[in-house]
This record gives structure tokens, sequence and C-alpha cells, in this order.
């Protein structure tokens, strides 16, 4: 049986690309430290609007510190 952290492990966390299509991987602390992200394929360099994004990120930075939480707590419950 799979747990929690496997779980949050297999999720792809990232966007397709709107030029070529292909899936940029990202991570929930990038979008929240970074200024953009790279197409891994094609290279398109995507800027974020750290200041139109920010309802967003907000939303993410309490994501990760609940994602942490969870996972100190798992590791204090073994």
């Amino acid at each position: 049986m799979a747990n929690i952290e496997d779980n949050a492990r297999e999720q792809k966390v990232g966007l397709k690309c709107p030029q070529c299509g292909k899936f940029i991987h990202t991570s929930i602390y990038e979008l929240i430290t970074s200024r953009g992200l790279q197409c891994p394929s094609c290279h398109l360099q995507l800027t974020i609007d750290r200041t139109k994004s920010k309802p967003a990120i907000d939303a993410l930075r309490k994501v990760k510190q609940a994602q942490d939480n969870l996972e100190k707590k798992s590791h204090f419950n073994r």
C-alpha cells in the first residue's frame, strides 16, 4: 500500500509549454522562489509575474508548508 509521501512524489508538478506542448516539470518550491521557467525541449523562457501571481504564490506557500509539516510528522511517528 502506498503511503502519503509516495503519492506526493508521484504527482507531476508543472505545465505544458505554450510553444511546443512538452511538459515542463517543476516543483512547488521552484514556483515559489524562481522568476521563471524554461522548457527543456524548445528552451522557451517563461517569466513569472510575481505581482499578478501573488495570490497563487501565497496558496502554493501554504501547500508547501502543509507538505513540510506532514513530512516532519511522518518522520516523528516512526
